[in-house]
């Protein structure tokens, strides 16, 4: 850090220890302790990076927990000036405080439990019925429809997939290209090894590691049809993603 001139802030660090759920410590985190400088440091229960908190065992409850409180605030808001605005001037108000929140690092939301995923669902359906000025007994998906909305699981596998088109052409950044590695089929002659762009899926020996990046993210592209993998740039592709996720009924 001295040689980049930088200089760590003791006050401001912490330490955090990340445990698979059922996994028992053998030494208790009460007992942790990290002596920086001056300072002794206890293990933290929460940390937030770039406005992320992540928990212990990375279930991301206590961020979607945060993401609800910060949603409604600004929903119970809207309400309040709702009858003096029209429809679009509200639908682009929504879009940029509620969506925007949906939509900020939601690629780390893949896997979360569904009970998670049903809140921000139900945030986002409350959004689109303010927009209509409709009931809460309205139902939510004929407005999604409308407003061209994809709910919020696929708005997370949308940007998951985004990151590994990226990666697949060499578009992201080499961290993330590391990630991932093309199937190979072996000596079989395969009709998918001509022009292949499938990927391949590394074996994970705990449900935690199904939900990191070089894992769930191949698994959501092989399940994609060729032609939107093999699509010519990122406007088409993004084009075709959507159409592909937007739910029918």
């Amino acid at each position: 850090m001295s040689a980049n001139k930088l200089r760590l802030n003791d006050s401001k660090t912490e330490l955090f220890v990340f445990t698979p759920p059922r996994h028992v410590p053998t030494i208790p985190l009460s007992q942790l302790e990290l002596k920086v400088g001056e300072s002794v440091i206890t293990p933290s229960v929460t940390v937030k990076n770039l406005g992320v908190i992540l928990d212990h065992h990375l279930t991301m409850s206590d961020y979607v927990s945060s993401l609800c409180k910060s949603v409604n605030f600004h929903l119970r808001n809207l309400r309040r000036i709702r009858r003096f605005i029209d429809q679009s001037t509200c639908a682009h108000a929504v879009r940029s405080l509620i969506l925007s929140r949906l939509d900020y690092c939601n690629s780390l939301l893949a896997g979360i439990s569904q009970s998670d995923v049903q809140r921000l669902q139900s945030l986002q359906n409350c959004a689109a019925r303010l927009i209509y000025q409709a009931d809460r007994y309205t139902p939510s998906s004929p407005l999604l429809r409308e407003l061209h909305w994809l709910p919020v699981q696929q708005r997370i596998h949308f940007k998951v997939l985004l990151q590994v088109y990226n990666s697949f052409y060499r578009l992201s950044p080499v961290y993330l290209q590391d990630l991932i590695a093309k199937y190979n089929p072996g000596r079989r002659n395969l009709r998918s090894g001509n022009g292949n762009t499938r990927l391949a899926i590394p074996s994970t020996r705990r449900s935690a590691g199904d939900r990191s990046f070089g894992v769930i993210g191949p698994r959501l592209w092989n399940a994609l049809p060729s032609h939107i993998r093999a699509a010519p740039n990122v406007q088409c592709f993004k084009k075709l993603l959507k159409t592909h996720l937007f739910p029918i009924e």
